[in-house]
């Protein structure tokens, strides 16, 4: 735990909890101002439900076959896409295609505060230490998912728009999605000391 990359880590981790629980929170009501259909809100997010079960299997099968960098780029690319698709849906045909995209997308975001943490914790750091950084991970993340509806919604009330905090919080994704790749190759650079050191 002393070693920099992991605090760097676990602000990442906060900061992805803060956004996709924000982000999630807000999208119904944020697609209803906007002036589509609650019914066609209510299938949207029928469709996110049933996308989360699919994409929680196929992020587990993505981290077996290509490791955790490949499927941790893939769901935060995914989780900037999306965040800055919800920000410009409209009442227009395109913009009900927008939101059809964002529900089933945005499942493949979500594993990033769920199923990612353990394997995330356990790939960083080594089975020794897995317990205590999954407890600190879950811990930080929960905290992340607190205040993250309470500021979009504060934005709202301020702006009467949740658009302008969308983007903000595509921008923090993006900016954790860069910090984080680099907190990867730092970690597994460690590793490859301590494996060295340990075949000496």
């Amino acid at each position: 735990r002393t070693k920099p990359y992991y605090y760097i880590a676990l602000v990442c981790v906060f900061f992805t909890g803060m956004t996709l629980q924000g982000i999630t929170g807000c999208a119904a009501a944020h697609m209803k101002d906007v002036g589509i259909d609650p019914a066609y809100v209510g299938a949207v997010l029928s469709i996110h439900s049933l996308a989360l079960t699919a994409f929680k299997f196929l992020t587990g099968m993505m981290y077996d076959r290509f490791g955790l960098r490949f499927t941790m780029t893939i769901c935060q690319i995914t989780a900037v896409a999306v965040m800055l698709l919800l920000a410009f849906i409209s009442a227009s045909p395109a913009g009900h295609v927008m939101a059809m995209v964002y529900g089933i997308f945005s499942s493949l975001a979500l594993p990033l505060e769920t199923i990612m943490l353990p394997i995330f914790a356990s790939d960083m750091f080594g089975d020794r230490s897995f317990n205590k950084i999954l407890g600190i991970f879950v811990s930080v993340n929960t905290a992340g998912y607190a205040v993250g509806s309470p500021i979009i919604n504060g934005a709202f009330d301020i702006w009467g728009t949740y658009k302008p905090m969308l983007i903000v919080f595509c921008l923090i994704m993006a900016a954790t999605t860069v910090v984080l790749q680099l907190t990867l190759t730092v970690s597994n650079r460690e590793k490859r000391k301590v494996i060295e050191k340990c075949g000496e």
